[in-house]
């Protein structure tokens, strides 16, 4: 044989090995997917099918729906796992919690009903069917206490658990966007829109995810404390006050139920970078807010104080 023919046979077997090491190259050098990037590993996703799925009430349950105040919805408390172990830090740790029954907006706060109230309209987009946007922590409590009780901050775990509507998925309706629940950066046409034009979530609650930001009650933490809580109220003292929910111009990624950031009571816009996959521009970010109320339940009846025999005095 040849010195050339050897050579030649040498090329060829070497060809494969080459072509190999060039393929892991290239794959080292793409782009990290969505699931990546989040944290998530998309082969361990819940393969639960896109949309919502309701669940019944009670008899009890369905007659404190009745009785909910104009314009709220009945939630049903109940258990949930609250945050998320493989999303941003600030997101863990994953842990029990358990909620009592509670009133929440079916609708984020409009412009129409905060004037009515407050008198004035602070929102950049005005617009009555609009959400309230532009206010902070403190033009807040005005309001609640200009509504004499029928209106409170929902805590955050009030609001997550709310928002989740018993599902374990990404959003409420699934693993996937769907723009049919939400606006967010990709159909919202860089604005706020009217309230309730998305689809509903599973306890009857629309545009839980984008449209404005939300406020909540507690002092933000950068990450959970307990293994099992009830009713929690978070921190007792804080700097920052917690946000949620996401805005016209988040990103989907932003959009997940567990996805949270914060901002100082005083102000009414971001300033600083504080949500996933990029910087927050004061210019554009809306923040609004929904009320919930505690159900308190009717004081149980009590028989009148009878006299027994043994109680009465002695005849003499």
């Amino acid at each position: 044989m040849s010195v050339f023919r050897i050579i030649g046979i040498l090329l060829l077997l070497a060809l494969p090995m080459g072509c190999s090491q060039c393929n892991n190259g290239k794959e080292a050098d793409q782009a990290p997917s969505i699931s990546e990037i989040e944290g998530v590993d998309g082969d361990n996703e819940p393969t639960s099918p896109q949309g919502v799925v309701s669940f019944e009430l009670t008899e009890e349950d369905k007659a404190k729906a009745k009785q909910a105040p104009e314009g709220m919805v009945f939630i049903k408390g109940g258990c949930f796992t609250m945050g998320n172990d493989n999303a941003q830090a600030d997101e863990k740790y994953e842990h029990e919690v358990c909620l009592e029954d509670f009133y929440m907006d079916r609708y984020e706060m409009t412009q129409a009903r905060w004037e009515k109230v407050m008198g004035f309209n602070p929102s950049k987009n005005n617009k009555a069917d609009q959400p309230v946007e532009q206010v902070n922590y403190h033009d807040i409590q005005q309001f609640i206490e200009k509504s004499g009780g029928a209106c409170r901050l929902p805590t955050e775990a009030e609001w997550e658990y709310a928002a989740r509507g018993h599902a374990k998925t990404r959003y409420f309706w699934g693993n996937v966007m769907d723009g049919a629940y939400a606006w967010f950066e990709d159909n919202s046409d860089k604005t706020t829109h009217p309230v309730g034009q998305k689809k509903p979530n599973q306890f009857g609650l629309h545009d839980m995810m984008g449209n404005v930001w939300e406020w909540v009650e507690d002092w933000y933490s950068p990450y959970y404390v307990g293994s099992k809580e009830t009713n929690p109220t978070g921190p007792k003292e804080g700097e920052n006050k917690v946000i949620r929910g996401g805005s016209f111009n988040s990103s989907a990624g932003a959009l997940r139920i567990t996805n949270r950031t914060w901002l100082n009571p005083k102000n009414r816009v971001f300033s600083k970078v504080a949500t996933y996959g990029g910087s927050v521009d004061e210019m554009f970010n809306f923040i609004g807010f929904r009320c919930a109320k505690s159900i308190i339940a009717p004081p149980t009846e009590t028989s009148p104080i009878t006299t027994t025999e043994k109680d009465k005095p002695a005849e003499g």
